[in-house]
């Protein structure tokens, strides 16, 4: 009976010990810096994949002597090498993986079993998969590969010497060359400013032709000023978003401030389910418990668009830009305002308590002081589906247009603004437009109108989206806020926006849209990018789905 005791026992410690390990195993570590496709740094430390050969992204002896082995010249060995890397670098870099033994496991999948089927893997001196490797072999050879010299933008050809002259390149297709001096972020970033300031107002953007790859960290000067107001509030912050998508230091940020006892509330959107489009919103629930969303309201097929904060009841953020490691990283275009100003915040504060307390979407009341001065700078501050922006604001602002009207827009999809556009236009009001490319794909979209009324638009072609929901005017007027230029936008969501009329911000702003539209290629005029295809830089490599069909890079048929 003892001994029946004691093989339970060890049984009991060998099943929890196994527990132990494998919890250890599964746990999820980011990948901080890529050497190789066989080896990899988690969070500081090195993983290496056993018994696979590579090619090294330099001239070795290493390289001199596997080429020999296969029959390719030592350039050949470079590029394979350095294209491994790229394509290792561009899957795993900054994802989140988990070790399995001697394997990665990234969304379910193996990422040795994809390493092992590409024309990068060696074994025992021969390719792992024989097919790849010559169908790799094939397009080098027939693509004529080059070097930029980042430092200089001096196009080399591939070889020994001139590669080891230059300490920064990238290497690419001869073809890809013309396009990749035309998008100048691949070769050199150019200096535009993201942020104006004008007394105690703050004009805040983001820049995706800049950042071609979402990170969860808190890059932009937009989520850095979320993360210093959190950090210097004393007494009290509202949250108005659409959801959550997880970032660590800004997460972080909230956890201390309710520590240290802020009073934090939070609204958000939930559908019908009462489910959120981020999965990452139930940790913030998790942290802010005093919460409310929009689950219950009649209109369930409305959004809690919001993406504003109130701090200590005297300062307001509000703007373009979801609380999403895609926005608050910069690899999306957005627009953000900061003001100074109990008034302001005032009349937020009137708004938010309405969601706050369980009236939604058609069931507010509508805020009656809408306009307010603040230094130089009048406001005039909207709310949806109330005030019908559009019909009351917008379309007046577009008929009073004089010189120009440029928007930077993710969607636009209301005919009343097409035709106060289209009369624009004839009056000799210059209008250009730059829209999101999967939006332009949509069967509601007016930029096929917009361009037979003789008005340049725009689809943007780079991997983030046109976020931005803004409209400048005449050097004078800047729309910014949450609304989208739709029905939806107007009548049926909860949203905000704020017309700015300012000359210095409204001039920098333009400047900035400027610097976008000619990052644009200009068969984008006439053409539509495809979200996710060669069509749009970065997108084939960005880790995003970006036009939701459920495919990621590589797997998109666009992408190959």
């Amino acid at each position: 009976m003892l001994n029946n005791y004691i093989k339970i026992l060890i049984i009991i410690l060998l099943y929890s010990l196994t527990n132990i390990i494998f919890r250890t195993d599964s746990q999820n570590i980011e990948v901080t810096k890529v050497y190789s496709p066989a080896k990899i740094s988690l969070n500081e430390k090195i993983f290496e994949l056993k018994d696979i050969e590579l090619f090294d992204d330099n001239y070795t002896v290493k390289n001199s002597s596997l080429s020999k082995e296969l029959n390719i010249n030592e350039d050949e060995a470079f590029i394979i090498g350095t294209l491994g890397k790229y394509w290792a670098n561009n899957l795993l870099l900054r994802r989140s993986v988990t070790i399995n033994q001697d394997d990665l496991i990234y969304e379910k999948r193996s990422y040795k079993e994809k390493l092992l089927n590409t024309g990068f893997c060696l074994k025992n001196n021969k390719p792992c998969s024989e097919s790849m490797f010559n169908e790799l072999l094939h397009n080098i050879r027939k693509s004529n590969y080059k070097a930029i010299d980042l430092d200089t933008n001096e196009i080399l050809d591939i070889n020994k010497e001139s590669i080891e002259k230059t300490s920064r390149y990238v290497i690419m297709k001869s073809s890809h060359i013309r396009w990749a001096r035309l998008h100048k972020s691949i070769i050199k970033i150019h200096d535009i400013q993201d942020s104006y300031s004008d007394n105690d107002i703050k004009l805040l953007l983001s820049d995706f032709t800049q950042n071609l790859k979402p990170r969860r960290e808190c890059t932009t000067s937009i989520c850095k000023e979320i993360v210093s107001s959190i950090n210097n509030a004393e007494r009290s912050i509202d949250i108005a978003i659409y959801g959550y998508s997880d970032i660590k230091n800004l997460r972080s940020a909230l956890s201390k401030a309710v520590l240290r006892g802020v009073k934090i509330r939070l609204v958000y959107d939930a559908d019908s389910k009462n489910r959120n489009i981020y999965p990452d919103t139930k940790l913030l629930l998790d942290i802010l418990t005093d919460n409310s969303s929009d689950f219950g309201s009649y209109e369930s097929n409305s959004l809690m668009h919001n993406k504003f904060y109130i701090f200590d009841d005297k300062k307001l953020i509000t703007g373009s830009a979801n609380l999403s490691h895609t926005d608050m990283s910069g690899f999306n275009s957005n627009s953000v305002i900061v003001i100074e100003s109990e008034g302001v915040a005032n009349i937020y504060k009137k708004e938010f308590e309405q969601m706050y307390f369980g009236k939604y979407h058609n069931d507010k009341t509508p805020t009656h002081d809408k306009s307010i001065t603040h230094g130089n700078t009048s406001l005039k501050i909207l709310f949806s589906p109330q005030d019908k922006s559009i019909t009351n604001y917008i379309i007046p602002l577009i008929n009073n247009a004089k010189n120009y009207i440029y928007i930077p827009t993710f969607v636009l999809t209301d005919i009343r603004v097409v035709n106060a556009l289209t009369n624009a236009k004839k009056r000799g009001v210059d209008v250009k437009i730059i829209i999101d490319a999967l939006n332009a794909s949509i069967k509601h979209s007016k930029h096929k109108e917009l361009r037979a009324a003789g008005i340049d638009v725009k689809t943007e072609n780079y991997a983030g989206k046109m976020h931005s929901k803004s409209m400048l005017i005449d050097d004078k007027y800047t729309v910014i806020g949450s609304m989208n230029f739709s029905n939806s936008g107007e009548n049926k969501n909860d949203e905000n926006i704020v017309i700015i009329e300012n000359v210095g911000m409204t001039k920098f702003y333009k400047q900035f849209f400027l610097y976008q539209w000619q990052k644009i290629d200009n068969k984008w005029l006439y053409k539509n990018a495809r979200a996710e295809s060669k069509d749009s830089i970065g997108s084939c490599s960005d880790g995003i789905d970006n036009n939701y069909n459920g495919l990621i890079d590589s797997e998109d048929f666009a992408c190959n």
